[in-house]
């Protein structure tokens, strides 16, 4: 077990412990939590919070509360140890598979989710890692219904997806009544298409949508 302790990207005040038999925190942690917004008021849940770093660009606004789920017990503890070295005490860390998990509806929703499909990836003998970057548990319809289920009419919704299946993720937000206003894509300078985009969709919302600046990662 390779354990390392870190800072958040572009942040020296928000300290990270991180296991390498985890998923660590990589570009699309860093560019979903410089996408979000919170209010002092609100509330905000994070679906599969892992080792908690999303919590903690949430926890920059000092919202009302914070709750992250996650099915894994040890990502849960790290995520309760980054939360106690950041003197972080409106959190709590639920230890729950979010397919069960039907708690208080929230203001903001944080989600970044696996978003390959097993059948077309090669998957690695870690399941820690293969739960946070493949579907076979929490696909994208049981992830729509989710998102759906901990969010307050009229909340707000802040996910990460890829872009090669954004139609698809569209098509399923709206089913369950998600509307997006926002959508920014994200590209590696060196490469010609966008591997992923970030999302913001408001729950009840009116249908009006604006497509931002995108953002380049720089290597």
């Amino acid at each position: 077990m390779a354990i390392s302790y870190d800072y958040l990207p572009n942040d020296n005040n928000l300290k990270l412990i991180q296991d390498d038999k985890m998923f660590r925190i990589n570009t699309d942690t860093m560019v979903l939590g410089e996408f979000i917004k919170v209010y002092r008021n609100d509330t905000v849940i994070d679906i599969g919070t892992n080792q908690g770093a999303l919590l903690l660009y949430a926890s920059k606004f000092n919202p009302k509360k914070m709750i992250g789920v996650d099915i894994n017990p040890l990502a849960i503890e790290y995520a309760k140890k980054n939360m106690e070295i950041n003197n972080i005490t409106n959190c709590e860390l639920i230890n729950e598979d979010v397919l069960n998990y039907n708690g208080e509806e929230c203001d903001v929703v944080i989600c970044n989710p696996p978003y390959f499909k097993t059948e077309l990836d090669n998957k690695s003998n870690n399941e820690y890692k293969n739960l946070a970057k493949h579907e076979n548990i929490l696909n994208i319809k049981n992830l729509c219904a989710c998102l759906k289920r901990n969010c307050k009419n009229n909340g707000t919704l802040y996910l990460l997806y890829l872009t090669s299946r954004l139609q698809e993720i569209v098509n399923e937000l709206t089913i369950n009544k998600f509307r997006i206003k926002e959508i920014k894509f994200v590209y590696d300078e060196n490469k010609e298409y966008s591997n992923v985009c970030l999302i913001k969709a408001k729950k009840g919302g009116n249908f009006g949508l604006n497509c931002l600046k995108p953002r380049i990662i720089k290597r």
